[in-house]
């Protein structure tokens, strides 16, 4: 794969590839833009036609033209593969490392548990008992079919027993989160095994019994996470299972969880999935709108009722992710959540997200107590209506304020205008922000210049959070608190970044200075390390060497440190490289560092050690610690001379 990667690096331009999405101007000789990953008013998103890079220096993104396309259009490696391949007219040969084959499998065990579970609704004992209640709910018998809603059995090893016997391993059926691990049990049944074998170790028969045993243990560790469950498959943008939505079955405990979601896992990422989004994507992109609902019956019975352009956030407030994913198909979304309070005050932040990713929003209203769903079972015309009659998100906001508040009197003034402004402040069309100042000023009977101020000081204090949160989460690959970090661990991301940008010093470091290093839990710094030679020292084939290792954390880690270590924008927003007079007298100085480090924690190891000792009136450990101190203390002094 690795050849078929640089064929299509070598064919397309990342400019062209790039151009197809945004609007790129020279700038020196590189080229810019705004970012599309993030809200932004100067341009901070830089590509280098030379390296065959781009970097937003705003949101702190990057990466090459597989980066990018995976970024933007929300896809997985494989995929972003495919699509530029075409585009490069390059064929692909056969693919098969690990990672990709372990999702297949996960694929795989995924579609063929769906079909058990739609043959148990069908023809199992969900027959008489979910059928009837789905077509209470006004589902059709094809709608169920088309949204492959199935029925989970009672029982605690029917999905287990199901996989195991199509060939499928235990280990690769937990990867898809079908399954709760049983670590307890495990346990006390090893416990019990490696007794057994240790009194009875001399016999053959009791050597093949606790070979049985074994086995069964490693098995009966696991069970079914989805019992007496009505099932909703949750399908990614291709139509692929990744996960599901388990509902409790009618009639059966109802003080368990009303929902039970597949947790995270390789193929399922609730952050960046829209339930629907798979049936719903062309006909968005057609009527160029979406209309967002709260739950999975609300898409089906939205979808039966004929507006085929409907998803849901499925479990999980809106993401960023998610309106991003919207965007790629319209900038016109239509929200129809719950009246209650829990509804509106997720409208209230999905509205906020839609503004700042630039969304034209309007509110689907009805009578409290009614969803999408009861409206389509019970009159879809009226639900139709609704969505004709939906209004302006900030309208909405507007009269919502004035519906709560008392507008003539000053404390209600107050409160109306930082409910409202708290809304405007996220519109980024100065426009439109400007039109609904003025609105609000007029409907309040207070100046505008007095919102104008509140809104300034109301914009600032989000700044300096946003600013501390990003710093905060940048601080380290690990998303730790800057703060928080080893000075170690900061003087491992100088290395990094030295040896990525110049060959020399990563050779050297592989050659000379590996010893000073074996220190490391650094995943990425190991990589360099053991991996170094075998990839020329060339920082574009670390990338593609992670990428084909399935190793996505490493790979984005690596091209930021990079970019950091670089360039950087200069006085007129040109993206321009950092000059390093002398490189291998930078490492020498990070690798003093860092040994000096080591041997300050080995001194605090020690001084907790004297302290016990001291404590127990330990003389020998006390001489020997003291002598050992003295001498680490030494070699730290030497080095800072």
């Amino acid at each position: 794969m690795g050849t078929e990667i640089e064929d299509i690096k070598s064919k397309l331009n990342i400019v062209d590839v790039l151009g197809e999405y945004l609007r790129l101007d020279k700038a020196g000789s590189n080229y810019r833009a705004l970012c599309p990953f993030h809200n932004e008013k100067s341009p901070s998103f830089m590509v280098s036609e030379e390296r065959q890079m781009w970097k937003c220096f705003g949101c702190g993104k990057g990466g090459d033209i597989f980066s990018f396309v995976m970024e933007i259009e929300g896809l997985e490696f494989r995929e972003a593969l495919k699509t530029l391949a075409e585009k490069a007219g390059v064929k692909l040969q056969g693919y098969s490392p690990q990672k990709a084959k372990e999702k297949n499998r996960i694929g795989e065990i995924l579609e063929l548990a769906t079909k058990f579970y739609e043959v148990q609704l069908w023809k199992g004992e969900g027959k008489e008992k979910i059928l009837p209640y789905l077509r209470e709910r006004g589902l059709k018998d094809e709608t169920i079919r088309e949204f492959r809603l199935g029925y989970a059995p009672r029982g605690w090893r029917n999905a287990i027993q199901f996989l195991t016997g199509r060939g499928y391993k235990i280990e690769e059926i937990a990867k898809t989160g079908l399954l709760v691990e049983k670590k307890d049990a495990y346990r006390d049944s090893n416990l019990r095994i490696h007794s057994n074998s240790r009194i009875h170790e001399s016999h053959e028969e009791d050597i093949r019994r606790f070979e049985d045993s074994r086995t069964f243990a490693d098995s009966n560790r696991f069970y079914d996470r989805f019992r007496d469950r009505v099932m909703f498959p949750i399908a990614d943008y291709s139509g692929r299972v990744v996960g599901y939505s388990a509902r409790v079955a009618p009639g059966a405990d109802e003080s368990q969880a009303k929902y039970v979601n597949t947790p995270e896992t390789e193929v399922y990422h609730k952050s960046k999935i829209l339930y629907g989004i798979d049936k719903a994507r062309m006909e968005i992109k057609q009527r160029d709108w979406a209309l967002l609902v709260e739950g999975n019956m609300d898409v089906i019975a939205a979808s039966q009722a004929g507006i085929r352009n409907v998803i849901a956030v499925s479990g999980t407030a809106l993401t960023e992710d998610q309106v991003n994913i919207i965007k790629r198909y319209t900038k016109n979304i239509k929200m129809f959540f719950d009246m209650d309070s829990a509804g509106q005050l997720a409208t209230r932040k999905s509205i906020k997200l839609c503004f700042a990713a630039e969304m034209n929003v309007k509110i689907v209203e009805l009578s409290a107590g009614k969803d999408a769903a009861d409206i389509a079972r019970e009159d879809p015309k009226k639900l139709l209506e609704a969505i004709r009659d939906s209004r302006g998100a900030m309208e909405y906001i507007l009269l919502k304020a004035f519906s709560r508040f008392e507008k003539n009197e000053a404390e209600g003034k107050k409160k109306i205008a930082a409910d409202v402004l708290d809304m405007i402040a996220g519109i980024e069309n100065e426009v439109e922000k400007n039109y609904w100042i003025k609105k609000l000023s007029q409907e309040l009977e207070i100046n505008e210049t007095a919102l104008t101020d509140t809104l300034k000081k109301a914009n600032l204090r989000s700044r300096i959070r946003r600013s501390e949160e990003s710093a905060d989460a940048a601080g380290s690959p690990d998303g730790k608190n800057l703060a928080d970090r080893k000075k170690i661990e900061i003087l491992a991301d100088e290395i990094i970044g030295l040896m990525l940008s110049f060959q020399g010093v990563w050779k050297r470091v592989v050659e000379k200075e590996a010893a000073a290093l074996a220190f490391s839990k650094d995943s990425l710094l190991n990589i360099l390390v053991k991996d170094g030679q075998s990839l020329g020292f060339d920082f574009g084939k670390l990338v593609d060497f992670l990428r084909q290792e399935g190793k996505e954390k490493e790979r984005a880690r690596a091209e930021k440190i990079y970019f950091e270590k670089k360039y950087r924008l200069d006085l007129n927003n040109n993206l321009e490289e950092i000059f390093i007079e002398n490189p291998l007298l930078e490492l020498e100085q990070i690798i003093k560092g860092i040994k000096i480090e080591i041997k300050k924690e080995k001194l605090l190891k020690i001084t907790t050690d004297l302290k016990m000792a001291e404590e127990k009136k330990d003389k020998g450990a006390v001489e020997l610690l003291k002598s050992e101190f003295k001498k680490i203390s030494d070699e730290a002094f030497n080095l800072t001379q």
